[in-house]
């Protein structure tokens, strides 16, 4: 057993997440990269391993955390997201397929251990989850200014009744999005790594960012969910804008991954092509972009789709 592994990969993970919760903005990228080391020893050194690491890192979560259950469970979720991920690489599945399992991994664990609350409670769940958020961003909001970020508490306090009330109606579409964001981006970054350790690493190494698409079948149901989105039944168009929040990123991706294809044939640096892609994600330049990569379906702009066959 390699017990060596084991402890490094819980401590980096570990390390990882409580970053992400200590640490304004920046901490935010190392919470969602937290399940790549994970997903390392997972490759690595196999299934086994890899779940002791995570029963590890967890144990460390609890401690550091002072046993609050809610950083468990977040911990827990990405757990089974390395372990789907991990799959996905040993497995040679499509990158869309081995992101989609691994995210869906999170959110069923997620639901399994909230359910039960759920169920028992009096009042129904999206007035149990207002209050939540709420109590959640008053306890953030004394905690950095504890640690003297008085500007991010501050921020905090803006979030008015109204925008939680719209929060949580979105949240559904809100953490899965998050959530597959957090398993492509450990995904990719996981395959780069071990790529880059072992060339010949028995994974996927195909298809880079550059040349990845959507199955062009998907635009179906971007059609389907803006239509929705126009009803005027105030339930159905919720359940349109959770929706759309998903292709909104579907079709991000495929936006950067033009960009980079870009980048790449103008032989930019793989450093500077990291920073333009974190700038346009992080600015308003994401709006013309996510319509770029709605475009490249019918454009094709790299050529990159196969050909069809004439008989």
């Amino acid at each position: 057993m390699p017990f060596r592994s084991i402890l490094t990969a819980a401590l980096q993970s570990a390390g990882l997440m409580i970053a992400g919760f200590l640490i304004p903005l920046l901490g935010q990228v190392t919470l969602l990269i937290a399940p790549v080391p994970l997903i390392l020893i997972m490759v690595r050194e196999g299934k086994l391993p890899g779940m002791l690491a995570v029963g590890l890192a967890t144990a460390f979560i609890a401690v550091l955390a002072r046993g609050q259950a809610v950083f468990v469970v977040i911990f827990l979720s990405f757990g089974f997201m390395a372990m789907g991920l991990a799959d996905g690489l040993r497995w040679r599945w499509k990158p869309e397929k081995a992101i989609m399992i691994g995210g869906l991994l999170t959110i069923v664990a997620l639901i399994v251990v909230m359910a039960p609350f759920l169920s028992q409670a009096e009042r129904g769940p999206l007035a149990i989850t207002e209050d939540y958020l709420r109590t959640s961003i008053a306890d953030a909001q004394k905690l950095y200014t504890q640690l003297g970020l008085i500007d991010v508490a501050q921020t905090m306090a803006q979030v008015t009744d109204t925008v939680v009330y719209y929060l949580v109606r979105l949240l559904p579409g809100i953490i899965l999005t998050t959530t597959l964001l957090q398993a492509a981006c450990c995904y990719g970054l996981a395959r780069s790594l071990i790529l880059r350790k072992d060339p010949a690493a028995a994974i996927l190494a195909e298809p880079t960012l550059a040349t990845w698409h959507a199955p062009d079948s998907w635009v179906w149901g971007l059609i389907a969910t803006l239509v929705l989105v126009a009803l005027p039944d105030v339930t159905i168009r919720f359940i349109g804008l959770n929706l759309a929040l998903i292709f909104l990123l579907v079709y991000s991706v495929q936006g950067l991954s033009l960009v980079e294809f870009t980048l790449r044939k103008a032989k930019v640096g793989t450093i500077w092509r990291s920073m333009i892609l974190t700038f346009i994600v992080a600015l308003p330049l994401i709006v013309p972009v996510i319509a770029l990569g709605v475009v490249d379906i019918f454009a094709d702009f790299r050529k990159v789709r196969t050909p069809v066959q004439t008989p």
